[in-house]
C-alpha cells in the first residue's frame, strides 16, 4: 500500500484538519510513513497567522521539493491557510509542489483525493487499526465551527478560512461517540471563536451541556474563546460538571484600551479583568491562559507597560506571546509601522520574562496539592515517566507502574520544574 507523511504547522484546528485528511487517505489504502524520504505522498498543512510561520513552512516545503527529486513518483501537496493565501503562486515559487489546496477547500478533500487518484489506490477493505493515526490514545479534537466573523485588525484568519460556519450538533455528537468507541477519553472542541457557535437554536453553552451527557466522555475542553462573547452562562455550564476541564483560553492581546480599539477586539481592559473575576468566582482553581501581542502599529512604550500591568493582574497560568508582524490584506497592514523590529523583540522579551515568572509561581503553588491527572502517553526519552494533564492545563509527570493512557488517577504534586508538575500516584 502507498504511504503518506504529514507535516503540520500552526494551531489545533490545523491538527484536526490534518487528521481529517489522514483519515480520508487512510480509507483509500494509505499507510503512515515515519520519514518523508520513504513516503509516496507528502502533505504539508500550513499556517498563515504570522510571517514567521509562513517562512518556516516554505523552508520545509522547499526541502521536501529538493528531496523528492531522488524519489521519482513521490507527490508533494500543500494545504491549509498559507495555501489559501498564496494559491497557485506557491507552486510557482517552489517548483516540485504538485497540489495546492486552501483551508476553505479542506471540507471537499474527499473529492480532491478522488480526482488525484481516480484509479487507485482503492478503498481499503482490510483496514489497519485506527490508532496508527492517533495523536495520543486518550485525547482528540472535534471541530465545532470554522471561520471567523470578527475581523480583528491584525488577523488573516477570516480571509483564509472564511466566514463562520457551525457544524450541526448531531454531527458533533456522532464524531465524539466514534472517538469514544476508539478509546478517547478527552475531547477538545475547536473553533476560531467557539463562543459564536450557533446551529438550529443550539448555542455553545447548550452544546457543552449536551456533550457532558455523552456516556464515556471523561473530560471536555474547548478553544478558542473570544472575551467579547464570553458569558456568565457559559462559565456556569463549565462549573456545573466535573467533566469540564477547569481551564479557559481567553486571548486578551493587549492591555491598552486604545490599542484594543485599533485591533477591533470589542472590549476594554477593565471588562476583560472583570471576566477573569467572574470566572474565578465560579471556578476558583481555573487555569486561565491567553494570547498577547506586542508592537502593534502605533503602540507606545506606555501602552506596552499597560500590557505588562494587565499581565501582572491577570496571572495567566501560561500565555502565547508574539511580536506583531503585518499580514497582507488585514486592516493593520495598511497602518504605518512605528516600531522597529529591535524594539518589538525587546518588548516581547520583557513580557516573556514576566509571564515565565508568573507561570513558575503558579506551578510552585500547586506543589503539595492533590490533583486528578489524565494520563495521555509515556515519555519516549529520559525517564519514560507517564505524561498527563491535571484538571486545568498543567502538565504532569508521574513515574510509577500500573498506569496506561486514558486513566484518570489521583496524584499529589511533589515538586515543580517551573513548567511541569512532578507527581506521585495516591493510592485509593
Amino acid at each position: 500500500m502507498p504511504s503518506v507523511y504529514f507535516q503540520t504547522f500552526g494551531c489545533q484546528m490545523n491538527a484536526a484538519d490534518s487528521d481529517a485528511v489522514r483519515d480520508l487517505l487512510y480509507r483509500r489504502g494509505f499507510t503512515p510513513s515515519a520519514a518523508h524520504g520513504e513516503s509516496d505522498l507528502i502533505v504539508v498543512n500550513t499556517c498563515s497567522v504570522r510571517d514567521s510561520a509562513e517562512r518556516r513552512a516554505k523552508s520545509r516545503i522547499a526541502e521536501f521539493a529538493r528531496c523528492k527529486r531522488a524519489r521519482p513518483g513521490q507527490r508533494l501537496w500543500v494545504i491549509g491557510c498559507m495555501a489559501q493565501r498564496l494559491g497557485d503562486a506557491l507552486a510557482a515559487e517552489i517548483p516540485g509542489v504538485d497540489l495546492v489546496v486552501g483551508a476553505k477547500e479542506i471540507e471537499r478533500m474527499s473529492e480532491v483525493i478522488d480526482a488525484q487518484f481516480p484509479t487507485g489506490p482503492a478503498e481499503s477493505g482490510d483496514r489497519p487499526p485506527p490508532e496508527i493515526f492517533s495523536k495520543t490514545a486518550a485525547t482528540d479534537f472535534v471541530p465545532v465551527m470554522r471561520g471567523c466573523d470578527n475581523y480583528c485588525a491584525y488577523c488573516v484568519v477570516p480571509y483564509v478560512r472564511g466566514r463562520e460556519q457551525s457544524v450541526p450538533y448531531q454531527d458533533i455528537e456522532t464524531a465524539v461517540k466514534k472517538k469514544i468507541e476508539a478509546g478517547i477519553k478527552e475531547i477538545t472542541f475547536l473553533g476560531q471563536n467557539v463562543n459564536s457557535y450557533s446551529h438550529n437554536g443550539i448555542d455553545f453553552p447548550e452544546l457543552l451541556r449536551k456533550a457532558a451527557q455523552i456516556g464515556g466522555l471523561e473530560r471536555i475542553r474547548f478553544t478558542t474563546s473570544h472575551p467579547k462573547d464570553c458569558t456568565e452562562r457559559l462559565i456556569d455550564v463549565m462549573a456545573s460538571s466535573k467533566k469540564f476541564a477547569s481551564h479557559i483560553h481567553l486571548p486578551v492581546q493587549a492591555g491598552s484600551d486604545r490599542v484594543l480599539g485599533l485591533m477591533n477586539r470589542g472590549y476594554t481592559s477593565s471588562r476583560y479583568i472583570g471576566l477573569l473575576d467572574m470566572i474565578r468566582k465560579r471556578i476558583p482553581y481555573a487555569d486561565i491562559t491567553s494570547d498577547l501581542l506586542v508592537g502593534f502599529p502605533t503602540e507606545s512604550d506606555a501602552e506596552f507597560r499597560e500590557t505588562l500591568e494587565l499581565t501582572r493582574a491577570a496571572r495567566f497560568t501560561t500565555a502565547f506571546m508574539f511580536a506583531y508582524s503585518p499580514r497582507e490584506g488585514t486592516a493593520a497592514a495598511r497602518m504605518t509601522e512605528t516600531i522597529d523590529r529591535a524594539e518589538k523583540m525587546a518588548r516581547l522579551s520583557e513580557l516573556i520574562d514576566l509571564q515565565t515568572g508568573i507561570t513558575r509561581e503558579i506551578y510552585e503553588s500547586a506543589v503539595g496539592t492533590e490533583i486528578e491527572a489524565l494520563i495521555t502517553e509515556r515519555q519516549q526519552k529520559r525517564d519514560k515517566a507517564w505524561m498527563g494533564q491535571d484538571g486545568g492545563c498543567k502538565r504532569v509527570l508521574i513515574d510509577c507502574g500500573g498506569l496506561e493512557a486514558g486513566m484518570i488517577v489521583k496524584a499529589r504534586a511533589v515538586s515543580s520544574s517551573g513548567m511541569t508538575l512532578l507527581a506521585e500516584k495516591v493510592d485509593n
